[in-house]
């Protein structure tokens, strides 16, 4: 009697693990189907962030080049919900890392003065390719962008 519920106890063990183990199979592989690829953090139009002003009067007009560098920043670090994430020392590095691409952005315009309605005026931009690969951000590949001066009088 004692031999059989030895081996009753034994079976119910074996069936017991066999179980765990096709619940835990289960589970790695409803977890791994769930899973979406990462989300690229950091990928910004750097063109979608700067505006060319144009004042003055038709044939003596001027260009003033303005970035808005809030909202660029805050679509570098992903968004308002991961900027207000970033609370501990560990992720002062990170927003560090925004602020030093932030920084190393200049930006340049082929003409500033003497421009009339229809004139072309070509904006460039420079940055450090190294300070924006470490922070994770990809501007694309333009450099350089074309507005029409209109609004003059």
């Amino acid at each position: 009697m004692e031999k059989h519920n030895k081996n009753k106890r034994n079976t119910n063990y074996i069936k017991n693990i066999k179980s765990i183990i096709i619940i835990l199979a289960a589970s790695i592989m409803l977890i791994g189907c769930g899973k979406k690829d990462p989300e690229i953090d950091g990928v910004v139009d750097i063109f979608d962030y700067v505006t060319v002003e144009f004042d003055g009067t038709n044939g003596q007009g001027k260009a003033n080049v303005v970035i808005d560098y809030d909202n660029l920043e805050l679509e570098m670090v992903g968004g308002r919900d991961k900027l207000e994430a970033l609370d501990s020392v560990e992720d002062l590095g990170t927003l560090n890392k925004y602020i030093n691409v932030c920084a190393s952005l200049s930006f340049s315009s082929d003409q500033y003065t003497d421009l009339s309605n229809g004139d072309v005026v070509t904006v460039s931009v420079v940055y450090d390719k190294t300070a924006a690969d470490e922070a994770g951000v990809v501007f694309g590949s333009e450099s350089s962008h074309q507005y029409k001066v209109s609004g003059l009088k």
